[in-house]
């Protein structure tokens, strides 16, 4: 009985130490990072009341609706470009996907997520509220193209977190809600480091 209790002690221990050896050891480098196009709800934009009008006497101006469909195609292309580029500043091979295109086969961490709100602010009214950005998503790892894949972390963030000196409007181009949404994509790249970091996955030199 004492040799059955020292066996099944043994087997135990073996059990746990691998199980130790596994986490410690983590998941293997992606071969890409893959950010796909943010989904976006026209019912989440608010538009600059004081924009859209006609230069032009007893024109009609551009539908609210119509800018609002290229404002929010605007900032959705923002915030995946400004997370790409900051990851292959870091060092890694980020690509951006507009879930139609093929995707690199192997192993990936994929960034997906969704525009909350977009709120163009009010530039021509003293005092009013700046424009601001925010969105949710997922980051996933992916071992094959037909792997399912594992949930790593959520996020859940908002250009007015993000320091606005970190971007200035000139870098997007005169445009201040551009320029809300590159920060937001910065603060999202942040996450994605910060899962590199954990995993231990540094970045190539440039």
């Amino acid at each position: 009985m004492y040799l059955h209790l020292r066996t099944g002690l043994a087997i135990l221990f073996c059990l746990a130490a691998t199980a130790c050896a596994e986490d410690s050891a983590g998941l293997a480098r992606p071969n890409a990072i893959i950010v796909r196009e943010f989904a976006l709800n026209q019912a989440a934009i608010t538009l600059d009341p004081s924009f859209g009008f006609s230069l032009h006497r007893g024109t009609p101006g551009v539908p609210p609706r119509q800018r609002a469909a290229s404002v929010g195609r605007a900032v959705a292309f923002s915030v995946s470009d400004a997370v790409v580029e900051q990851l292959r500043q870091a060092g890694y091979d980020a690509v951006r996907s507009d879930g139609a295109s093929a995707e690199p086969g192997g192993r990936a961490l994929i960034v997906t997520g969704a525009i909350r709100h977009i709120d163009e602010g009010q530039r021509r009214r003293v005092g009013a509220h700046d424009p601001s950005v925010a969105a949710s998503g997922e980051i996933d790892y992916r071992t094959g193209a037909g792997a399912a894949p594992q949930r790593l972390t959520n996020f859940s963030l908002d250009s007015r977190q993000v320091p606005r000196e970190r971007v200035s409007t000139a870098l997007a181009g005169g445009n201040e809600i551009n320029a809300a949404a590159v920060r937001l994509g910065h603060a999202i790249a942040q996450s994605v480091l910060e899962v590199a970091r954990r995993q231990n996955w540094p970045g190539a030199p440039r």
